[in-house]
C-alpha cells in the first residue's frame, strides 16, 4: 500500500510539473527548422507565420534553414531532438506523407516520431518552362518532348517531394520521356530553370508566382482541379486533356512525438490565431498558398490519409528509391 501510495504521489508531482512547465512556456526562444534551403514555399511561409507570432506574443522564433537529403536531414533533427516545444520542424507533405513509400528506409518514422501542431497552408504545383523552349501550352510541350524524346528535364526541390510525384505522374501520363534532376530546396530548383540548365520546372505555385509574373518563366498548367487565384489565366491540367489529374502540396508545423499536450495547445492556438490574420492570408493568397488553420486532432487524421493516399500513388507510379 506504501508503495502504491509513493507511485501515485510521483505521478501527481510530474503531472504538476508538466503543467507548470507548460503554463511558463517559451522561457527561450523556439527553434522553427525549415529542412529546405531557402527561397522556397516552406521558407516563405514559416516567415511569415513566425513574424506575425511573434508580434502578438512577443516571443522569439527563429527559423534554421537546415537543408539536405531531400528534407530528411531537418527534420530527422527535430524527431531526435527534445519534446519541449522549443525545437520545431515545418514540415511539407513530401517529407511527412510522400517520403515514407518513397524511400524504402527512413532515419525516423514520421508517424511514431512527430507529434501534428497543425496545417499552415496548402497550394498546387505548377509546370512552368524557361522561355527558350518552344512551348507555350499542354499540348505543344507534350508534342516537343515527345519529338526530343531524352532531350528534357525537369527539377524539382528533392526527391520525394509532391512536386517530384507531379512531374513522374506528368510523364506517365503524357507518355513522355523526362529526365529528373532534383535540388536541395526550391531555390536552387528554381536557379537551374532560370539559368537554362533544366528546361522544365514542377515546382509550388507559391515559390514559382514572383518569376512566372516577372516573365523569367513560362507557365504551362497547373495541378489543382481548379485554377489558381494569383494566376487565373493558367489552365488545369484537367482542362488541358490529362482527366483527373491532381496533386497538392501542404505545409505544416510538427513537434517531436511526446511534447506535452498543453504545449501542443499553446502552439496551435498562437498558430492558428496567426494565420487567420488578413494580412497574413493576404500574403499567402498572393503566393498560391491558402491559409488552412486548424486542431492538431483534424490537421492529423488528414495528414494519416495523405500517408496511406500517397502510399497508393507512389506504388502506381513505381517510384522507389534505396
Amino acid at each position: 500500500m506504501k508503495t502504491r501510495l509513493k507511485l501515485l504521489v510521483s505521478a501527481c508531482l510530474v503531472a504538476v510539473s508538466g503543467l507548470a512547465g507548460a503554463q511558463q512556456y517559451p522561457s527561450k526562444p523556439i527553434i522553427i527548422v525549415s529542412p529546405f534551403a531557402p527561397g522556397g514555399t516552406s521558407d516563405f511561409v514559416g516567415r511569415v507565420v513566425a513574424q506575425k507570432i511573434m508580434e502578438n506574443t512577443g516571443w522569439k522564433l527563429v527559423i534554421e534553414t537546415k537543408p539536405g537529403a531531400d528534407g530528411q536531414i531537418g527534420s530527422d533533427f527535430v524527431a531526435k531532438s527534445a519534446p519541449d516545444g522549443y525545437t520545431l520542424v515545418l514540415g511539407p507533405s513530401s517529407t511527412h506523407a510522400i517520403q515514407p513509400s518513397v524511400f524504402k528506409k527512413l532515419p525516423y518514422d514520421v508517424l511514431r516520431d512527430f507529434a501534428g501542431i497543425t496545417m499552415l497552408g496548402a497550394t498546387a504545383n505548377i509546370i512552368a518552362v524557361n522561355p527558350a523552349v518552344p512551348a507555350t501550352n499542354v499540348k505543344e510541350l507534350i508534342a516537343y518532348a515527345k519529338a526530343n524524346p531524352g532531350k528534357l528535364n525537369f527539377s524539382s526541390p528533392g526527391t520525394g517531394t509532391s512536386v517530384h510525384i507531379s512531374g513522374e505522374m506528368f510523364k506517365d501520363a503524357a507518355g513522355i520521356d523526362l529526365l529528373h534532376v532534383p535540388f536541395k530546396g526550391s531555390g536552387p530548383s528554381m536557379t537551374a530553370v532560370l539559368g537554362g540548365e533544366v528546361q522544365i520546372l514542377f515546382e509550388n505555385i507559391s515559390a514559382a508566382v514572383p518569376n512566372v509574373k516577372a516573365g523569367r518563366l513560362r507557365p504551362i498548367a497547373v495541378t489543382s482541379m481548379t485554377r489558381s487565384t494569383p494566376l487565373p489565366d493558367v489552365p488545369t491540367l484537367n482542362e488541358a486533356g490529362l482527366p483527373g489529374f491532381e496533386v497538392l502540396a501542404w505545409f505544416a508545423m510538427f513537434a517531436p512525438a511526446a511534447t506535452p499536450k498543453p504545449i501542443i495547445n499553446s502552439l496551435n492556438a498562437e498558430f492558428v490565431k496567426a494565420l487567420r490574420d488578413p494580412k497574413v492570408q493576404e500574403q499567402m493568397l498572393s503566393r498560391g498558398l491558402e491559409p488552412r488553420p486548424m486542431a492538431p486532432e483534424e490537421f492529423t487524421a488528414i495528414w494519416r490519409k495523405d500517408v496511406e493516399k500517397y502510399a497508393a500513388i507512389v506504388k502506381k507510379a513505381k517510384i522507389s528509391i534505396d
